[in-house]
């Protein structure tokens, strides 16, 4: 049995947890982060750790080769310069935590993702960086709900003052 250079091991290891990742998390994004400080960048693994998510940097190389070992294409050219890695329990938490931090500092720039098993390019993961929260939406389906009930409650107030005057 060949001995491997502690190098290796680590470089295993992190292709591993990449892999990992990729297999639990259905929601994911990359993101350049070149202009960023480390407080900013701290600041944006605090709001993901909040919402669910893991924001990590990891080697373009290394993450390439996890791509390579679950046979996802399609995100290369995306791997090039400085980017971080999201990876979100909720499908779309990972673009959308991009999208917010940047409405912020304006200093990072959604490159691609993926999104239940769905390579996106960097439109594809802008337009789902755009969409509603579920939040959003369920707030929006009841004040649907609710608002011909306001409309009906007005309308019989008024005929009530029209009678009683």
């Amino acid at each position: 049995m060949a001995l491997k250079r502690p190098a290796h091991l680590k470089k295993a290891e992190t292709i591993n947890e990449i892999v990992e990742n990729l297999k639990k998390f259905p929601g994911f994004a990359i993101a350049n982060y070149k202009t960023m400080t480390v407080v900013e960048i701290m600041q944006l693994r605090n709001q993901a750790k909040k919402q669910n998510a893991i924001a990590k940097v990891y080697k373009g190389t290394l993450f390439l080769r996890a791509l390579k070992e679950l046979k996802i294409s399609g995100l290369d050219d995306a791997l090039t310069e400085q980017n971080i890695y999201i990876f979100s329990e909720e499908s779309v938490t990972a673009p959308k935590l991009v999208r917010a931090f940047n409405k912020k500092t304006n200093k990072l720039e959604l490159k691609a993702g993926i999104i239940e098993g769905t390579v996106l390019d960097k439109q594809g993961i802008a337009e789902v960086a755009a969409l509603p929260s579920k939040e959003e939406l369920y707030s929006m389906f009841a004040s649907s709900l609710v608002y011909p009930l306001r409309q009906f409650m007005l309308l019989t107030k008024e005929i009530a003052k029209t009678k009683s005057e």
